[in-house]
C-alpha cells in the first residue's frame, strides 16, 4: 500500500491496487447497486458465460434459482452497512445450466453490495457422495449390527469413529484390549485371542465367530468379526481395522429351524414307529383270520360249504386291501414306501383281480370284461404294488357303476428295459362332476361327502395308485362326465423279464417242504397254529416256541433246516433272539432264518439282515409267498443262503 509525502494513506493507489484484484481475482465479483448488477469481473464471466455488458443492469434474480432466491434477496435486505453474509444457491449459467455456488455479501456504506461467488458444485457432491456414504454405514449399522473399529496394538486401545456405537457393554469411543476381552466368552477367547495376535504380528486377514457379554448381565449376543492390517507400525505390528456384527437374531434363527428339523425327524420317526406297530397288531389278526381260511381249503366241505368259504377269503382280501390303503398311506406320509419288483405276468395279476372282483360286479348286474393287448408278456415290477392298483381303480369303477359295466385294458408299448405298461379302467358309472375333479387324487378326498356312506371306502385308493406310480416311473390320469362314466388309467415303467415258473401250494399230493424241520417263534398262539398246520400240510416236520427266550433255546437243543421268527414278541424280541442264535456254534449258527413279520420295510429288513436273519416272509402269511422265499434262500443248488449272504 502506498502513502502520501504526509504520511497519509495515497487513495489513487488502493483503487488501483482494488481495481486490479478485481479485474484478475479467480474469484467471480458482482457489485450490485439499487437493486441491480452495475459490474461483473472476468471470473464472473469465465464462470457464468454472461459477459459484463449481458449482466449489467440485471437484478440478482435473474441468475439465482427461483427456489432459492427468496432466501437469498431476505438476507441481503437483512444485511447492514459494514457486514457480511455467506450463503449457498444456484446460479444459472448462459448456457442453461445450474451452478452451486458459495456467494459472500457485504454491504458497503454507500449501500452497494459486493458479492464474491466461489464454484462449490464438486464440493457439494461431494459432500453429498460423503453424507450417502456416511447414511448408507449408519443404515448398514443400525440393520445388520456392524462395527467398524479400528486396533493400536501398541497402545492397546480399540478406537471407534464419532458416528458410531460401539459394541455391548462397551461405554466411550475408546476401550483396552483387555476390557474388551473380558467381554468375550471364554470359551471363544483363547481361539479367537490367537487368531487375532497373529493378525496383529503380521497384517493378514482373519475373523471368527463368538459370544460377547450383554451389559445388563441377562446373556451372551452372538457376533462375528473380521479384521485385517493397515499399516505396520515402527514397532513391527500392524495397525488393525476391523468389523464387528451382531448375529444373535440370525443364530436364533437357525438354532430354532434346526430344532425344528429335529423335532420333524423325531416326529417322522415317532410316526414310522406307530406305523410300524399299528402295521404289526392289524395284520397280526388278519393273518389268523386268512390262515384258517387258507387251512379250511384243506379240509373236505360241501360245495355250499366251499362257496361260503371263497365268499369268505373275497370278504377277508378286500378287507386287507381297506387296511393296506390306511397303512399304505401312513407309509406315503412317512416316506417309507418302497417296491420290491419282481418277475410276473401282468396278465395274470390282471385276472387274478378281475376274478375277485367278478362275483362283485355281477351280483349287482354289471358286466366286467379284460382285455390284454399283444405283446404284454413278462415284466419286472412289483406284484403286490401291481395288484394294489388294479384293485383301487376296478374296484371304484365297479363299486361307483350302478348300470352297465366295466372294461379294462391292459396294454403295453416298448421293449427290453424301456417296456411300459398301461392300464385303462372304463365305467359306466356315475362320473365325476367337474367341479369335483382337480381334487379327485387327494386323500381323504370323494366326489361329494354322501359318497363315502352310499358307496363306503377310505378315500385313499387314488392317492395311493398316483404315489405307486411315481414311484414306478409312470402316471396317472382320468376323463370323466357327470351321469356318464369315467375313463382311470396308469401307465408305469416295466422292463422285459424272463418267466418264472410259479410255486402252487395247493397242488394236489404235492408235499413241497417233505423231510426239513423247521421252527416257529411267535407268540401269538392262532398264528402259530396256522404256520404249523400251513407247514405240516406241505410236508414239514414243525416244533414251535412263544417268544425270543424259547426260540433259542430249541435251536440250540436241536438241529432245524429252518427258523420262522416272529419279529416283535415279549421276553425277547425276534432281532435279539436271532443274534444270540448266530452267536452259537457249529449247524444252529449257520440255519436259514426268516423274519415273519407285517414291518417289511426296506429299512427294517435291513436290520433284521444285520442281526444275521437271510429274509423276510410278510404277514399275513401265504403259502405261496413262503414257499417262494424259502426257494429263494435254499438257491440253485439247496444251499442254506446263510452261507450265501455271508
Amino acid at each position: 500500500m502506498g502513502a502520501s509525502p504526509s504520511g497519509a494513506p495515497d487513495h489513487a493507489s488502493e483503487l488501483e491496487a482494488a481495481a486490479w484484484f478485481f479485474e484478475n481475482s479467480a474469484d467471480a465479483f458482482l457489485v450490485v447497486e439499487g437493486g441491480r448488477v452495475r459490474r461483473a469481473n472476468p471470473a464472473w464471466v469465465a464462470l457464468t458465460g454472461w459477459s459484463p455488458e449481458e449482466s449489467r443492469g440485471r437484478t440478482p434474480e435473474d441468475f439465482i434459482h427461483a427456489e432459492d432466491w427468496p432466501r437469498v434477496r431476505a438476507s441481503m435486505d437483512a444485511l447492514a452497512v459494514g457486514h457480511s453474509h455467506t450463503a449457498e444457491h444456484r446460479l444459472r449459467t448462459k448456457a442453461g445450466g445450474w451452478l452451486w455456488v458459495s456467494a459472500r455479501t457485504k454491504r458497503a456504506t454507500d449501500g452497494a453490495a459486493l458479492v464474491v461467488l466461489q464454484d462449490v458444485t464438486e464440493e457439494r457432491a461431494a459432500r453429498a457422495e460423503a453424507e450417502a456414504v456416511r447414511r448408507s454405514g449408519e443404515l448398514l449399522r443400525d440393520e445388520a449390527g456392524l462395527i467398524v473399529w479400528r486396533f493400536d496394538p501398541e497402545r492397546k486401545v480399540y478406537e471407534l469413529g464419532d458416528d458410531m456405537t460401539l459394541p455391548v457393554g462397551v461405554e466411550g469411543q475408546k476401550e483396552t484390549m483387555a476390557a474388551v476381552a473380558a467381554a468375550i466368552h471364554p470359551e471363544d477367547a483363547a481361539a479367537m485371542g490367537k487368531a487375532f495376535r497373529r493378525s496383529v504380528a503380521s497384517g493378514e486377514p482373519g475373523g471368527a465367530a463368538y459370544r460377547h457379554k450383554r451389559p445388563d448381565g441377562s446373556g451372551w449376543s452372538h457376533c462375528r468379526v473380521a479384521w485385517r492390517g493397515i499399516r505396520p507400525l515402527e514397532s513391527g505390528l500392524w495397525l488393525m481395522i476391523g468389523v464387528t456384527q451382531d448375529i444373535t437374531e440370525l443364530v436364533e434363527t437357525r438354532d430354532a429351524a434346526l430344532r425344528g428339523q429335529e423335532d420333524a425327524r423325531e416326529a417322522a420317526e415317532a410316526k414310522a414307529q406307530f406305523l410300524a406297530n399299528m402295521s404289526h397288531e392289524i395284520r397280526t389278526p388278519m393273518n389268523g383270520v386268512l390262515g384258517v381260511l387258507h387251512l379250511l381249503k384243506g379240509e373236505p366241505l360241501s360245495g355250499e360249504g366251499r362257496g361260503l368259504l371263497d365268499e369268505a377269503l373275497a370278504c377277508g382280501s378286500m378287507l386287507s386291501a381297506l387296511l393296506n390303503d390306511v397303512i399304505d398311506f401312513s407309509k406315503v406320509e412317512a416316506g417309507r414306501l418302497e417296491l420290491a419288483p419282481a418277475p410276473l405276468n401282468p396278465e395274470t395279476a390282471l385276472e387274478g383281480v378281475a376274478t375277485l372282483l367278478r362275483p362283485q360286479a355281477e351280483a349287482r348286474g354289471l358286466r366286467l370284461k379284460t382285455f390284454v393287448g399283444p405283446g404284454v408278456g413278462w415284466v419286472a415290477c412289483d406284484p403286490v404294488r401291481l395288484r394294489q392298483m388294479l384293485f383301487n381303480l376296478i374296484g371304484n369303477a365297479v363299486k361307483f357303476t350302478l348300470d352297465g359295466g366295466v372294461e379294462v385294458r391292459l396294454t403295453a408299448h416298448g421293449g427290453g428295459p424301456e417296456k411300459r405298461l398301461r392300464v385303462e379302467v372304463e365305467d359306466t358309472g356315475i362320473g365325476i362332476p367337474d367341479d369335483a375333479q382337480s381334487g379327485i387324487f387327494q386323500r381323504f378326498h370323494q366326489a361329494d361327502a354322501s359318497t363315502t356312506r352310499r358307496f363306503g371306502g377310505s378315500g385313499l385308493g387314488l392317492t395311493i395308485t398316483r404315489r405307486l406310480a411315481e414311484l414306478m416311473n409312470g402316471e396317472v390320469g382320468f376323463s370323466s362326465r357327470e351321469g356318464q362314466g369315467s375313463t382311470f388309467w396308469f401307465e408305469i415303467a416295466a422292463p422285459a423279464a424272463d418267466p418264472e415258473k410259479a410255486i402252487d401250494p395247493d397242488e394236489a399230493d404235492t408235499a413241497w417242504l417233505d423231510g426239513m424241520r423247521i421252527l416257529i417263534v411267535e407268540d401269538n398262539a392262532t398264528n402259530r397254529l396256522i404256520a404249523a398246520r400251513m407247514l405240516q400240510s406241505l410236508g414239514a416236520s414243525v416244533e414251535t416256541a412263544n417268544d425270543g427266550a424259547q426260540g433259542v433255546e430249541a435251536a440250540g437243543r436241536q438241529a432245524f433246516d429252518l427258523v420262522l421268527m416272529d419279529v416283535q414278541m415279549p421276553v425277547m424280541d425276534g432281532v435279539t433272539a436271532t443274534r444270540l442264535i448266530r452267536a452259537q456254534t457249529g449247524a444252529t449258527a449257520t440255519v436259514p432264518i426268516l423274519a415273519m413279520t407285517a414291518n417289511v420295510f426296506a429299512h427294517q429288513q435291513e436290520a433284521y439282515r444285520e442281526a444275521g436273519m437271510t429274509g423276510a416272509v410278510s404277514k399275513p402269511l401265504s403259502p405261496a409267498a413262503l414257499l417262494a422265499e424259502i426257494a429263494r434262500i435254499a438257491g440253485p443248488t439247496g444251499e442254506s443262503a446263510t452261507a450265501q449272504v455271508a
